[in-house]
């Protein structure tokens, strides 16, 4: 809507365009503003907006112990499209607002876990007002959330086909809740039951005040994982084999270097380093003895580079085996591995830590 530059609203209600038809038998149509009063200056933040006849339920609570309310998506969408505003059996509710401190965490987790999923080749994460729209008709919004290429590509969707407003039909893969202190533990649970309902598969519910996650999977929705600030948290059901020190995601010092991959990048320095320290050890044991027969500067510069070899070899076998499962690496992966020189077996280190399946990690293979 555009204001004339001479008037703003003083008040602004929401009131049904026929409140009541001839036959007295319900609400219809788009809810219409209506201003009526000459320019004041506007209310402090948030503006609050209500029906004519009836008050916007102030919880979900009180959402629910009401009879079905007017509001659709389709005919809300605008105003929950524009405000910090959920929907509840036919109600419009409020958002509890996180403060300046809640949203400085949540811009944590969406850029460290953002940069995990482009790492890992899934999607991204994304801030708050995200619309996800409940098969039974609820429209939540996460305060930090990751969605795959593949769902958002699926189920990103206009919410009419004349309109350009995009909404996720169900739940991202991994929903992040900031907790604030007027939240009451029942609006939670009831929000965690629909996401999961939707297709959420790891629900994150983080304290910022205890700095404390509590971690919630699809398989065991009511029972949860408690992590603190000392504590690694780890996502395998989407990062394998990624993990992060929660104090991270409550950091005001994490610089944008440290912020992608930190713990992938330490992984293959430390994977790296254990190889070569191996590999020299058993090469020069190798070589000194081999250099007995063929000479002592020979023998080491052999024995070290089949040393450093077995050790490569050796290492990417127990590094396949921790990361996807020893039961499912195939019969030949040693053998296969004897093809390959020491540079492209380092290689196929760094590149582990990068493949999220073992069909992915193969195909980095040197043909």
């Amino acid at each position: 809507m555009v204001h004339a530059l001479s008037t703003k609203p003083e008040s602004v209600e929401i009131k049904d365009q026929n409140s009541r038809n001839g036959n007295g038998n319900g609400y219809h149509g788009l809810s219409k503003l209506e201003i009526e009063q000459p320019y004041q200056p506007p209310p402090p933040w948030p503006r609050k907006l209500k029906r004519a006849s009836q008050p916007w339920p102030k919880d979900i609570e009180e959402a629910y112990q009401r009879q079905l309310g007017p509001y659709t998506v389709p005919n809300a969408i605008t105003l929950i499209g524009e405000e910090p505003i959920e929907l509840y059996n036919g109600w419009l509710v409020w958002q509890k607002m996180t403060n300046l401190k809640e949203r400085r965490f949540a811009g944590n987790f969406q850029e460290i876990l953002s940069s995990t999923a482009r790492s890992y080749h899934f999607g991204q994460g994304y801030p708050d007002q995200v619309e996800c729209m409940m098969s039974n008709d609820k429209l939540l919004k996460p305060d930090v959330c990751v969605i795959s290429d593949q769902r958002y590509d699926l189920y990103a969707t206009l919410i009419q086909a004349e309109s350009e407003h995009y909404v996720l039909k169900g739940s991202p893969e991994l929903v992040i809740e900031i907790r604030s202190p007027s939240n009451r533990r029942s609006k939670e649970r009831a929000k965690r039951k629909d996401y999961f309902e939707n297709g959420a598969l790891v629900i994150w519910d983080v304290d910022p005040k205890r700095r404390i996650i509590w971690v919630y999977e699809v398989e065991d929705p009511k029972n949860f994982q408690k992590y603190e600030a000392a504590d690694l948290i780890r996502c395998e059901r989407l990062f394998p084999g990624w993990w992060r020190l929660v104090a991270d995601f409550f950091s005001k010092e994490l610089t944008a270097e440290q912020i992608p991959g930190e713990a992938a990048k330490q992984w293959r320095a430390e994977s790296r380093a254990e190889g070569l320290a191996e590999g020299l050890a058993k090469g020069e044991a190798k070589g000194k003895a081999e250099g007995e027969a063929k000479g002592k500067s020979q023998g080491l510069a052999e024995g070290e580079a089949k040393g450093e070899l077995e050790t490569l070899r050796k290492m990417l076998l127990r590094l396949a085996s921790r990361r996807f499962g020893a039961n499912i690496l195939p019969n030949d992966l040693g053998f296969r591995l004897e093809r390959y020189t020491v540079e492209e077996l380092t290689d196929l280190v760094d590149s582990i830590a990068l493949s999220p399946t073992l069909v992915e990690w193969l195909d980095t293979f040197p043909v």
